[in-house]
């Protein structure tokens, strides 16, 4: 089984480490290949022996997201002549084997290859004023999620596929979702969100002061980046939904989680997702287990 991980990274350097650390525990670092947005030297120095790709950061264009996620998608498409499957994922997004048996290289080499991409369930983990706030790991520390429509991405890739921006979901391709495998989303965890919080609002005021300069400046959407620009609004949904979300026992799996997620799967036009909105209209919280807080 020829299995290599993807991702792209600006800064971020906590996360990254997360990242290379959890995912060589799978395969080698010579098959994560970590793109280095601006050739950052201290991205290299995390990402020592992986396969790294530098690209310039000299603008910051109003569609930079959209071409993100054009690149990422046509690497995985590249790397599929040379393995077998491509796992495709943000910096701060981290994949958990939660089957009985086995691990994860294993349960994909005899994974079905009906669609050609796997969604694992989706976990946004909330830091709550209950949690242990101490443990190794960072799901000892912050054992809460919610079950999360937007996260359930389709990151596991066998053949070539279309990502939507933020690989949310597929405009070209299936997936499935898969019980036995979760993804958590780590956003709201990192140590220093805050400071990523403010480098991301400067990044929109830049892309707002490219596109006025441009000769034909693109019209801007209402909800242009609205993530980075009012990140507290986006927060506040999140921990307002897992306030009054009802908890779901995973303890013996996730396959409730995941019937619950295939229920919001909607195709609008080309795309294929998991509504959030669906999610969201009677949200889902768990708490992890014991067994899986090693994970991380």
């Amino acid at each position: 089984m020829r299995l290599a991980f993807v991702t792209m990274v600006w800064r971020d350097y906590w996360l990254l480490e997360k990242w290379v650390s959890h995912n060589e525990k799978t395969v080698p670092r010579s098959q994560l290949y970590v793109i280095n947005h601006g050739g950052d030297p201290e991205v290299d120095r995390i990402a020592a022996g992986c396969n790294l790709i530098h690209l310039p950061r000299d603008e910051v264009t109003p569609d930079l997201t959209r071409r993100r996620w054009d690149l990422k998608g046509g690497l995985v498409t590249g790397l599929l002549g040379f393995y077998d499957m491509v796992i495709c994922t943000d910096v701060d997004e981290l994949l958990v084997y939660v089957g009985a048996e086995g691990d994860l290289l294993s349960y994909l080499e005899g994974a079905s290859r009906e669609t050609e991409a796997i969604s694992p369930v989706g976990l946004n983990m909330i830091p709550r004023p209950d949690d242990p706030g101490e443990g190794e790991t960072v799901l000892a520390r912050h054992p809460q999620a919610l079950v999360h429509g937007k996260y359930t991405k389709p990151c596991i890739v066998n053949a070539p596929v279309g990502f939507t921006i933020g690989g949310h979901g597929l405009f070209r391709g299936d997936f499935r979702i898969d019980p036995n495998i979760v993804l958590f989303h780590l956003h709201y965890v990192t140590p220093d969100y805050a400071e990523r919080m403010a480098a991301r609002a400067e990044i929109v005021e830049q892309s707002k002061d490219y596109n006025a300069k441009q000769e034909n400046p693109a019209e801007m959407p209402a909800r242009y980046w609205i993530n980075w620009s009012k990140p507290d609004r986006i927060r506040d949904k999140d921990f307002g939904n897992f306030d009054r979300a009802t908890e779901m026992d995973v303890s013996n799996g996730f396959e409730e989680a995941a019937k619950v997620l295939r229920g919001a799967v909607q195709k609008k036009g080309r795309k294929k997702v998991v509504e959030p909105q669906i999610i969201n209209e009677n949200p889902r919280k768990v708490m992890i287990p014991e067994k899986w807080r090693g994970a991380f």
